[in-house]
């Protein structure tokens, strides 16, 4: 009876210390979301989102390195150049390239801020400049990626 009442005690802690932690996630304001979808290949599809707090999650599922859900913390350093270059005009307002294309897979980016939410969505056809800079905010969210943990 006493081994009962000890393990239905050790689950409600747990369980609490479960709420508080998700209470405390989801307090913290998203600031953006990198998505990451299907073709008819194999291409990577995953989602990952950041949070004010520096808080990156990271859900890959399929044809990615680290399948699963991951969460580490972006680098100061790195948060600071990521909210720069989100300050570029190609992230000014919402627009989608290419959109209908059959075997290409979507990105979608989607940033926050205190006013508004832009959402970027393309499938390849974008310019060299804009693809660059994709590529430097998936780059600069990854950097950190903690896959052990």
């Amino acid at each position: 009876m006493k081994k009962i009442i000890v393990v239905l005690i050790a689950s409600l802690i747990s369980c609490t210390s479960v709420k508080e932690n998700n209470k405390l996630i989801s307090k913290d304001k998203l600031r953006l979301e990198l998505k990451k979808g299907p073709c008819f290949g194999t291409c990577p599809i995953f989602d990952v989102s950041l949070f004010e707090n520096r808080l990156v999650m990271y859900n890959g599922k399929r044809f990615v390195e680290h399948q699963g859900t991951f969460e580490w913390y972006m680098d100061k350093s790195d948060f600071n150049e990521l909210n720069e270059l989100l300050k570029s005009k190609d992230f000014a307002k919402s627009i989608d390239f290419n959109t209908r294309a059959q075997d290409l897979p979507l990105t979608s980016l989607s940033i926050y801020s205190q006013t508004d939410t832009i959402i970027l969505k393309h499938k390849g056809a974008i310019s060299k400049e804009l693809k660059e800079r994709l590529k430097k905010i998936e780059s600069l969210v990854m950097t950190n990626a903690k896959w052990n943990e």
